[in-house]
């Protein structure tokens, strides 16, 4: 009787526990203390995809709400308006259905996995492996919740899934009755939804900003000869639309970083992370260089006039920024004239060995004082490189062993080491899984970083 009245207990509270993670588990980034914590000024914080983020007067605080709570504080007057829109938009994410599916292939005891003996039922870690499909739509960020009788945890697969496929992959999870295992897919679409939006707005941006800078090419001369009138009043037009576009695409880059950022972030404690120190030092480049192209002054008619009074007038540097033997990622170059002096972030990589060309504008009494330079910080570059260099490789090694996985956990005769082998691979995957999330932390922090 004592017996039967301990498993009560256990399975009321693992009840509990389950259906605490489950109401609060969905695919999405961390939570605003968290994202304090890695390093975010509290207004940058952005919120889940089914909250919105209201700034409260009184408290003189950026916080984020359900869509009902925050219209209720904009009501009461104790927090700024938010377009409808955006709050209509948000109030149906609980009753989505996931976007992809979580099919049980084996629940198998961890070689060497005993448990442990106590007056209460052994409890024993397991190995979940699964099958994570996607339905019609290409799953970002995927992540699984895993419940059993005696614990709960989501797990952040490291590669997303494609539409219309699946991949195998597998967790640990300790439990009484390994029957009680089960996973369900958390992404349901927003989080998805928001970062492809992110990415077409960063596409679009791209492809005018190239539209553009290709225009230069038929008003630049090859030369010395002198600009026209009219070659001034294009140049001057251009390399206005090109400022204004760059501003906005180094914008919508530090956002889509800044998602992919909190998205990987360990899953630790709040009080537990560690702030970034995203701080690098100014190393070199070896064979980069910008060049000047051409300077003239900002015609008249624009909004950027000449300062009468000074005699400080502004003018427009179209310039060739190169790449030395390896690609430089981030690009900045340093403009600087006898008044000021100005770095610009050019947004796009340059691929090894070769050039792009751009504009900037920059103030100056002398227009002949006028020197760009190559700007990057060359640790940050080579940083950035070999952080996706390495999680290529990780992530091509875990494929390898999910293949392996399937293959192994589909037989019909299992082989007489068969929870030792599934241990082993599974083991890796974990790993594998966990190195690939800290190195895309770090990565899209560094980019983050870079672009905000």
């Amino acid at each position: 009787m004592k017996f039967q009245f301990l498993l009560l207990i256990i399975a009321s509270i693992s009840v509990l526990l389950v259906s605490q993670v489950a109401e609060s588990s969905f695919a999405d980034v961390v939570s605003p203390s968290k994202q304090v914590k890695i390093g975010l000024d509290k207004s940058e914080i952005i919120c889940k995809t089914h909250l919105v983020k209201v700034y409260r007067i009184n408290a003189d605080s950026i916080d984020c709400f359900t869509p009902t709570t925050a219209e209720k504080l904009i009501k009461a007057g104790i927090a700024k308006d938010i377009p409808k829109e955006k709050l209509e938009a948000k109030k149906s994410f609980r009753a989505n259905a996931p976007i992809g599916t979580i099919t049980s292939l084996d629940t198998v005891k961890k070689f060497g996995s005993e448990g442990k003996f106590t007056t209460t039922p052994r409890t024993v870690e397991y190995l979940y492996v699964f099958e994570a499909c996607a339905n019609e739509k290409t799953i970002r960020a995927p992540e699984v919740l895993i419940t059993s009788d005696s614990e709960a945890k989501t797990v952040k697969l490291a590669k997303k899934i494609q539409a219309n496929s699946c991949f195998t992959s597998s967790a640990g999870i300790k439990a009484i009755d390994p029957s009680s295992i089960s996973g369900k897919l958390t992404n349901k679409g927003l989080i998805t939804d928001k970062l492809t939006e992110l990415e077409n707005n960063i596409s679009q941006l791209q492809e005018k900003l190239s539209v553009l800078k290709k225009s230069f090419a038929g008003v630049v001369p090859k030369d010395a000869t002198p600009l026209t009138d009219a070659s001034k009043v294009t140049i001057s037009g251009t390399a206005s639309e090109i400022v204004k576009l760059r501003a906005e695409l180094n914008l919508a880059k530090a956002e889509l970083n800044k998602y992919l950022y909190t998205l990987h972030s360990p899953q630790l404690p709040a009080s537990q992370f560690a702030k970034q120190k995203l701080t690098f030092t100014g190393t070199p480049i070896e064979g980069a260089s910008a060049k000047i192209l051409t300077v003239s002054k900002q015609t008249l008619g624009n909004t950027d006039t000449p300062d009468t009074v000074t005699g400080v007038k502004l003018y427009n540097v179209v310039f060739e920024a190169c790449s030395g033997k390896d690609v430089l990622r981030a690009p900045e170059v340093r403009i600087s004239s006898d008044n000021e002096e100005k770095t610009i972030k050019i947004a796009e990589r340059i691929i090894a060995n070769s050039c792009q060309m751009s504009a900037g504008k920059i103030n100056a009494l002398d227009a002949s004082s006028i020197t760009t330079e190559i700007a990057n910080r060359g640790d940050i570059s080579a940083n950035i490189m070999k952080l996706e260099s390495d999680i290529g490789l990780l992530l091509d090694e875990q494929v390898m062993h999910q293949n392996e996985l399937n293959k192994i956990v589909v037989l019909s005769v299992k082989p007489a080491d068969y929870e030792q082998k599934v241990t082993e691979l599974s083991s890796r995957i974990i790993e594998l899984r966990n190195e690939m999330r800290d190195l895309k932390f770090q990565l899209f922090g560094n980019l983050y970083e870079v672009y905000k």
